[in-house]
């Protein structure tokens, strides 16, 4: 097993250091803006989707009135496991470490670190949205234009990867006020918030608060901003990976979910025959996606 010996520290036992650093302050937890957070006290959540009653159908003179059907579709499994870090520093390196309030600090370095490994968790979904390799459940990945209904498809992601522009947005937004039910009904549902990479944040300050139309001499409105078609306005989100892909969360219900089984718990102990320090941090939750309609993306062009 790895320990923090005195070698590792050897200028911390030494005094005249001016300063000891390496932690940093980090974001604000940016997955909060994507994921509604529930508590679970189950091993693994199951969200089923089903298929509501369809159109209502002409009935021909003296014809029996049309029969639809209602039942189970797609299945979405969240899984909570065990996300953790330990370290362990030896009696001597303790007791030797002449800088112990600057290092190691084990708490704010742990609690960093599973804080950390969060924001990447809950945006590898984003991530991995266009890869059929990481389906969701109704067999498709998070973005598709075959994602299955009892009628056809419907699509959340354009047909050709858009660049973020103007007539990306606006195609977006006319794509998600007719998304479909499993029925086959146009459902409202309203974009909320447009989720970029660092790269995109400029562009997309233009886009959504330019009261004129960005990027061209013409003296039109901008209508996004004018008409507050995504009323939330833009995040930045520092753990999506790729520098051209964009998205848009709406307000379709039973979306981005995270489910928090144990919340983060910090044990230290000293091991009785070494009389080393171990320290460990664990927590365990899932993060994923019921409802498909929750978003809309492009990988960019």
């Amino acid at each position: 097993m790895a320990s923090i010996t005195t070698t590792a520290i050897r200028n911390l036992l030494y005094p005249g250091l001016k300063t000891v650093f390496g932690a940093y302050e980090q974001y604000p937890a940016q997955w909060k803006r994507i994921y509604t957070t529930y508590h679970s006290d189950k091993a693994v959540e199951l969200d089923v989707e089903t298929k509501q009653l369809g159109l209502g159908q002409i009935r021909a003179e003296g014809a029996p009135t049309a029969v639809d059907t209602m039942g189970q579709r797609f299945v979405t499994t969240y899984i909570h496991r065990f996300v953790g870090l330990s370290f362990v520093i030896t009696q001597q390196a303790m007791e030797d470490n002449l800088y112990e309030s600057q290092f190691p600090q084990q708490t704010k370095s742990l609690y960093d670190s599973l804080n950390q490994s969060k924001e990447v968790l809950g945006a590898a979904l984003l991530n991995n949205g266009f890869n059929v390799n990481y389906p969701i459940g109704d067999g498709q990945p998070v973005f598709s234009i075959n994602h299955p209904i009892d009628t056809g498809v419907v699509a959340n992601t354009p047909t050709v990867p858009t660049q973020l522009n103007e007539q990306a947005i606006e195609s977006a937004i006319s794509t998600i006020q007719q998304f479909q039910d499993q029925a086959g009904l146009i459902v409202k549902t309203r974009p909320m918030e447009l989720i970029v990479p660092n790269q995109l944040q400029f562009t997309a300050d233009r886009l959504l608060y330019s009261n004129f139309r960005p990027g061209t001499a013409n003296n039109d409105i901008g209508v996004i901003p004018h008409m507050n078609l995504i009323p939330q306005g833009a995040s930045v989100n520092q753990f999506l990976t790729s520098q051209t892909a964009w998205f848009i969360k709406t307000d379709a219900s039973n979306g981005f979910k995270h489910f928090q089984r144990t919340p983060i718990k910090v044990d230290f102990y000293t091991d009785f025959s070494t009389d080393n320090l171990l320290c460990k941090a664990v927590e365990r939750y899932s993060f994923g996606i019921s409802n498909f309609r929750a978003t809309y993306g492009s990988p960019g062009a």
